[in-house]
């Protein structure tokens, strides 16, 4: 029979949680709103057990409206039984299944989705594996035979049912699994499972026996252990109830039992829920942590006064966020999904006034005059933000000098009681009046992130004060200060401050490894200091809405379902989400009735079709999926602290530089410190150049700092030793041999003295990792959502990106006295297809299409486009994914004397752009930002940076969006928000998205908007075709294989154009015949060598190709090609770094396909890699992706060498084309071991590769 979940008795819980509740009085706000929250949950429960339910084995019909019962033991979000289609699930209800039969309590099974397939329009159940299950796999992996057993003998993988009804194929599939659900009807029988584990001498088959009876497959052993809470996140197998008697015969008190594995030893433990704890939503699959003790059987006891546990510990949840999720959930979850591009005034009052007060408190002897003009100084740092919300500076700076004198009593007091005496702070009912008085201002806006806890949070001021009271004398703590200036200071608004306090003593008890027990809260407005003690009902209440908070975001990360609509209008009507709320609502199955909002929710989604929330829902649910596997880099920085780990996207073992001359007094202009990090085992005899290079590195088989960051990341610094953390900053530079980082303050290591800082600094040992935890999910929501509102702009966008209406033009334009068109017609750099090209744009009422293929000129084309679209005076917005596809295009018009203004962060915009910056100009006022904007037609800025305050409220006449074919449909969509007019340029025949989920790609989010839109309209297309690049050789593989023979030489020295060699130095015969410069294309087959690949987990490389591009590299240096003409490429991150390692030439650009497309080399060679004795096992590698083979194809301008095993290669389709295509040039030159010499360069491969 089906698992169920057990029910326990609604009225006893419910009597028992009040009786409990009477027993303990609040006695604090905080646990005041927590008891009423959890009181609104238990009547819901009770409300839904009036519904006979007997098994619910499918989602609501309303989702986005249901809050699971607190006295239900959970499920998690994906057990369902789903049949049909997603929006309209059927619940499935066994007729034979009656109330009477007694619920039993289950463990986990191991497949917790059944999924309808009726794709030939039968009926057929298909068992897929669950999360849970798939995670117990990979533990099998380090236990013991016993517990591999279990994972393996799980594998219920495609049992499928034909020719009977659903119910009938429900119910047997259940059936059949009734083996592996271990259902018991008493809590104390202990089962156990008769295995019999055989493997056989060939194919080393494990066979399991078990008893007729029903008995687990496998049970693991209690480990006996004794530790503080454990250091690992627990799974959870198995969630029951249970009753324990109370004081009376006739009080039943319910408590919940909760099955663990420890995923890292394999270990299992049990844990107890009791009191409030009985009510957290915890269910099978869901990670936990335990801050507690575990007794000598594994067990520990979480209940009012002892231990505590945090739900999905990875998930790290900012303090702020927890505070404010009282109220409304459901708004909280929108903060956290959305990034809105608001631009508020009384936010910014506050953010200015923070950073004055910051300012008073690290001043030694802080005076008037100091603060009023820092004043001064944060209005210019902050002028850009004073444009956005439309407030002048005099006007701003009135505010702040009225606010000084109350900061500078305080700082007066509280830093400098000598003068005034020792001030008094209230710290509650219990914690009486006490005198206090701050020592030392250990940090401002301290990032403090703490995985144990699932917390986050930048902490405005971290102290260390003197407290002196009449009971318990005189003591030094370090606290959390909270610096508050808004009118809200009673009620809600100061329990939620509190709130925050508490959870900020958390923070900063695991972050400087001490107990805080309380901190301090100005309120500005009111002039008054209160002081915050933690008690543990307070933080019992916090920790448990953190708790459910998490649920709530991991549910709408997974299912796209939100936390109930708060149905009370009056709150709701002036909710920032009001929009974006509604058009969830109603996409999710909600109506008028269940938003609580009568005609207001009307007004915001009447204007929308099912097809319209299909789109949202199906890009909404994408997104997550990407979302989820990128936040997965992050949760591995502090998971791998203290292990070396090559394979995430950072470094790992690197260390101040001493030797660095500007280290430790560093201060660039914008206030920032840098500091620069090299490798922990770089040798002393390797000395850097002045163009930043390493003597000698080239032959010692030192790891160099290969690694995805890039100038501009984002990063998050660690320490090995455990600090998670400690700072975050941007890469400036970095280079093979050192990175660069810059932070907004001085380096120092949580608790550290001042005077020991130096010296710690350099001999710990850090970590640099990127931070992809970013807000670009948010802004891609945010302009999803923005696609569905009610707005002129978002309608006429939707019926083009979603309706798919044709686009408009006019033709009209075109024999008119346009001085754009005259202008197009007259300019003689221009080719006929770049003319067409332009003539689309300046005639497009809608948007225009131009395909740009490899070496067309389409840069130019824009170049020459943006001068036409200035004639007719039109403001243009320029943008593209990556800071230097904006770059690239900014520099020809810097070229052609077109002004422009540049947005985004100094350090990420190229030098020679970086004079048209705001904050290269000098502008220093609101009035002058506008006069600037005004002048200037032209401004430029990445698709993430539009939410930047100088585009606030600006529309533009064009949006041109360079590398469009690049750019996920989400990313798209935010600048065109900003045109009436958008053009597309790129090649969707190249690089598509970037995209790491492979879920999400195959399921369209690698379709890029220039795709669709080709795809549905062709023509809107206006393709570049002649090219300026490839001599014809080249050129002819990447027409015959992809673009169907449209591509053609834009003159005849571009086709006939080969190497020049300034030095006839001999080569030997194999180099000879590879570099004939009357041979444009060549394939080296390695298939004679072997040359075979080496594989090292999930890395791969080929030491012997690695070695002959080596070889080439070094002759065509040698026969007078610079090394900047010289290019290679490969597929493998792995093969690059190896390369590396072994080219002597400094200066070749040695990357991936990915890093490759954009630029052009003289000559480029390409290391296929791939060569192995199973050829078919490479079918499935990178080198099927046609689009990635296409953009290695067309780099090169006079040479083209490739390298690679004709044999394995072939087995691609598209590769067995090239081959044949570069037979018939013949091109195909097989090296043999005659040809191959056992040089010291190859053995120098084989040493590199063994240190990767």
């Amino acid at each position: 029979m089906a698992p169920r979940k057990k029910y326990g008795s609604s009225s006893s819980s419910k009597k028992s949680n009040q009786n409990h509740q009477q027993s303990q009085p609040s006695k604090f706000g905080i646990q005041h709103f927590f008891d009423r929250h959890t009181q609104n949950v238990a009547l819901s429960a009770s409300q839904n057990a009036k519904t006979p339910q007997p098994l619910q084995t499918s989602v609501p019909k309303n989702p986005s409206q249901s809050t699971p019962p607190s006295s239900l033991t959970a499920i998690p979000a994906a057990t369902f039984v789903e049949f049909g289609n997603e929006e309209n699930p059927i619940e499935v209800s066994p007729p034979h299944v009656s109330k009477s039969v007694p619920f039993k309590r289950f463990k986990f099974s191991p497949g917790m989705l059944i999924k309808q397939s009726q794709d030939d329009g039968g009926d057929e159940i298909t068992w897929k594996i669950s999360p849970v299950n798939e995670r117990l796999q990979a533990v099998s992996k380090h236990l013991p035979e016993m517990m591999r057993a279990l994972a393996d003998a799980s594998k219920l993988n495609s049992l499928n049912f034909h020719k009977c009804s659903q119910k009938q194929a429900l119910l047997e599939l259940l059936d059949q699994v009734e083996d592996v659900i271990a259902v018991e009807e008493s809590v104390t029988n202990d089962l156990e499972a008769n295995l019999s584990i055989s493997q056989g001498d060939k194919n080393n088959t494990i066979s399991v026996e078990a008893d007729t009876a029903p008995k687990t497959l496998a049970k693991f052993p209690p480990q006996r252990f004794n530790r503080r809470s454990s250091e690992h996140n627990l799974l959870v197998l198995e969630v029951y109830e249970k009753h324990k008697t109370g004081d009376s015969s006739s009080d039943l008190s319910p408590f919940k039992v909760i099955r663990l594995l420890n995923e890292q030893c394999g270990e299992e433990q049990t844990l107890h829920l009791h009191d409030e704890w009985f009510n957290s939503i915890i269910g099978p699959g869901d990670t936990i942590h335990v801050i507690g003790e575990f007794d000598e059987q594994g067990k520990c006891v979480v209940d009012h006064d002892n231990n505590l546990v945090i739900v999905v510990p990875d998930i790290l949840v900012s303090g702020t966020r927890v505070a404010a999720s009282f109220s409304c959930p459901r708004r909280t979850v929108l903060d956290e999904r959305l990034k809105c591009s608001e631009h508020s005034t009384a936010a910014l009052i506050g953010t200015l006034l923070h950073q004055i007060f910051q300012a008073g408190l690290l001043k030694e002897l802080p005076t008037k005059g100091f603060l009023e003009e820092y004043a001064r100084i944060v209005l210019q740092k902050n002028v850009e933000s004073l444009y956005a919300c439309g407030v002048k500076e005099k006007d701003m700076l009135i505010i702040l000098i009225e606010a000084i004198p109350r900061i500078m009593n305080w700082l007066i007091s509280f830093r400098h009681s000598e003068k005034t005496g020792l001030p008094t702070v209230a710290f509650g009912s219990n914690g009486g009046e006490k005198k206090v008085t701050i020592s030392e201002i250990i940090d401002i806006e301290e990032m403090a992130w703490a995985p144990r806890y699932g917390l986050k949070g930048m902490i405005d001021a971290s102290v260390r004060v003197k407290i002196d009271s009449e009971t318990s004398g005189a003591e030094e703590k370090i606290m959390p200060l909270e610096f508050k200036t808004g009118k809200g200071t009673t009620g809600q608004s100061a329990m939620e401050h509190c709130a925050q306090v508490i959870l900020y003593t958390l923070l900063m008890s695991e972050r400087y490894l001490e107990h805080i027990d309380s901190g301090l809260l100005y309120y500005l407005h009111t002039d008054q200091t209160q002081g915050v003690l933690v008690r543990r009902s307070d933080l019992v209440g916090l920790i448990m809405r953190r708790n459910e908070l998490t649920k709530d975001i991991l549910k709408a990360s997974t299912t796209q379902q939100l936390p109930p609509m708060l149905q009370n209008p009056n709150m709701c009507k002036s909710c920032r989400h009001l929009s974006a709320c509604t058009i969830y609502h109603k996409a999710h199955g909600g109506n008028t009735e269940s938003s609580g909002l009568g005609d207001v929710f009307d007004t915001h989604v009447k204007h929308l079709s099912g097809t319209h929330f299909g789109f949202l829902k199906k890009w909404d649910r994408l997104i997550d999926l990407e979302a989820k596997e990128m936040q997965a880099a992050n949760r591995k920085i502090w998971r791998s602290l203290g292990l070396r780990s090559e394979h995430s996207s950072g470094l790992s073992s690197v260390i101040l530089d001493a030797s660095d001359k500007l280290f430790p007094t560093n201060c660039p202009k914008d206030g920032r410190y840098l500091y620069r990090f090299v490798r922990q085992d770089l040798p002393n005899c390797d000395q850097e150049t002045d163009n930043g290079q390493i003597l000698n590195a080239v032959s010692s088989p030192i790891k160099n700092l290969d690694c995805t960051l890039r100038s501009g990341d984002h990063v998050i610094l660690s320490t090995e030793a455990g600090h998670v953390a400690v700072a975050n900053g941007v890469i400036t530079d970095i280079s093979r041999f050192h990175v660069s980082v810059s932070f907004p303050r001085r380096l120092r290591l949580p608790g550290n003295k001042s005077s020991l800082e130096m010296g710690d600094l350099l001999q710990e040992v850090w970590r640099i990792d990127k931070d992809e935890f970013t807000t670009s999910f948010a802004i891609m929501r945010f302009n999803l959502i923005q696609l569905f509102v009610q707005s002129a702009e978002a309608s006429r966008l939707r019926k083009m990106i979603v309706d798919i209406e044709a686009p408009r033009f006019d033709s009209a334009g075109i024999f008119s006295q346009d001085p754009a068109i005259s202008y197009v017609r007259s300019e003689k750099n221009l080719n006929k297809d770049q003319r067409k090209a332009i003539q689309k744009i300046l005639t497009a009422k809608d948007y225009a299409l131009i395909l740009g293929m490899p070496g067309t000129g389409k840069t130019s084309t824009m170049v020459h486009a943006v001068k036409a679209l200035l004639m007719r005076g039109a403001s243009i917005l320029l943008t593209s994914y990556t800071n230097s596809a904006v770059d690239n295009l900014l520099i020809k018009l810097k070229a052609q004397g077109i002004d422009f203004v540049r947005i985004g962060r100094y350090e990420a915009v190229h030098e020679e752009v970086r004079g048209h910056c705001f904050s290269a100009t000098g502008t220093c006022s609101v009035e002058e930002i506008k006069l600037r904007l005004d002048q200037v037609n032209i401004v430029a800025v990445t698709c993430l940076g539009i939410t930047h305050p100088l585009l606030a409220n600006r529309r533009f006449d064009v949006c041109i969006m360079d590398e469009a074919g690049q750019i996920t449909l989400p990313v798209s969509l935010g600048p065109l928000m900003f045109a009436s007019v958008f053009v597309l340029v790129g090649d969707h025949y190249q690089l598509p998205p970037l995209v790491q989920s492979t879920e999400a790609r195959e399921n369209g989010m690698g379709i890029s908007l220039f795709c669709r839109l080709s795809e549905a309209h062709p023509q809107a297309i206006s393709a570049l075709q002649c090219q300026y690049r490839m001599n014809a050789g080249i050129m002819e593989l990447s027409n015959a294989l992809i673009y169907g023979n449209r591509l053609r030489c834009g003159s005849p020295k571009i086709a006939n154009a080969k190497l020049q060699f300034l030095c006839a130095k001999p080569s030997i015969p194999w180099l000879k015949e590879v570099l004939d410069p009357n041979k444009p294309v060549i394939f080296i087959n390695t298939d004679m060598l072997p040359a075979l690949e080496a594989k090292d987990q999930k890395t791969v490389n080929n030491p012997k190709e690695a070695y002959i591009v080596a070889e080439i590299t070094d002759e065509l240096v040698n026969k007078g090609i610079a090394e900047e003409d010289i290019g290679i490429i490969t597929p493998y991150n792995s093969q690059a770094n190896l390369i590396r390692r072994v080219v002597c030439a400094t200066s070749v650009e040695i990357h991936t396909i990915d890093k490759y497309q954009g630029r052009d080399k003289d000559c480029i060679l390409v290391s296929f890699v791939r060569s192995s004795d199973n050829p078919r096992a490479c079918k499935s590698s990178l080198l099927g992706d046609w689009q990635r083979i296409n953009v290695s194809l067309t780099r090169a301008k006079k040479k083209l060498i490739m390298v690679g095993s004709c044999k394995t290669v072939s087995n691609v389709p598209l590769l067995k084309l090239l081959i044949e295509k570069v037979d018939e040039q013949s091109g195909i030159f097989c090296i043999s071991q005659k040809d191959f010499h056992q040089s010291g360069k190859l053995k120098r491969c084989s040493q590199q590769m063994h240190v990767l």
